[in-house]
C-alpha cells in the first residue's frame, strides 16, 4: 500500500513539474512570438513597438522570475498572460476614442494601474520606467508591475 501511495504522489509531482514547464515554455513562445512581430519591417511601426514593449516586459518577467525564489511558473503564467490582456484592451480602448483629452485620460488610468502595482519593487528605475513618459511608445508602461493587480485595477 505505501508503494502505491508513493507511486502516486511521485506521479503527481510529475503531472505538477510537467504542468509548470509547458507554462515556462507557453511564456517564452509569447516573448520569441513578440520579438518575431516587433522585428517584423512589413508591419506598422505602433505594432511593431507595441510588440517591442511586450517582449520586453516578458524578457524582465521571465528574468526577475527566475531571481526570485518563490515565484512559481504558474504565477509567471498568469503575470505574463495579465500583461498581454493589460496591453490589448489598452490598444482597444485608445483606438475607440476620438478625442486627444480622452485619450490621454485612458493612457493616464493604465500608466497609474503600472506604476502603483509594482510586483518586484526593483530599486533600478531607469529599467523599469524606460517606457513610462517615452513620448515614442504608447505603452507608457512600467515593467516592474503586478500585471494581474494592474488589470484589475482597470476593470474597476
Amino acid at each position: 500500500m505505501k508503494k502505491y501511495l508513493l507511486l502516486l504522489i511521485m506521479a503527481c509531482f510529475t503531472v505538477s513539474a510537467a504542468n509548470a514547464q509547458e507554462i515556462y515554455k507557453e511564456v517564452v513562445r509569447l516573448k520569441t512570438n513578440a520579438e518575431t512581430l516587433m522585428n517584423d519591417t512589413t508591419k506598422n511601426m505602433d505594432v511593431r513597438k507595441v510588440a517591442c514593449f511586450k517582449n520586453d516586459a516578458l524578457y524582465y518577467l521571465i528574468d526577475k522570475a527566475a531571481d526570485t525564489p518563490d515565484f512559481s511558473e504558474l504565477e509567471l503564467g498568469k503575470q505574463a498572460n495579465a500583461m498581454i490582456e493589460f496591453v490589448n484592451t489598452f490598444i482597444k480602448r485608445l483606438s475607440q476614442e476620438k478625442k486627444k483629452k480622452d485619450k490621454n485620460i485612458i493612457l493616464a488610468t493604465y500608466k497609474n494601474a503600472t506604476t502603483s502595482n509594482p510586483l518586484f519593487s526593483d530599486p533600478e528605475k531607469e529599467v523599469t520606467y524606460g517606457y513610462v513618459d517615452n513620448e515614442k511608445y504608447i505603452t507608457q508602461f512600467s515593467l516592474d508591475t503586478d500585471w494581474v493587480k494592474a488589470l484589475q485595477t482597470i476593470k474597476k
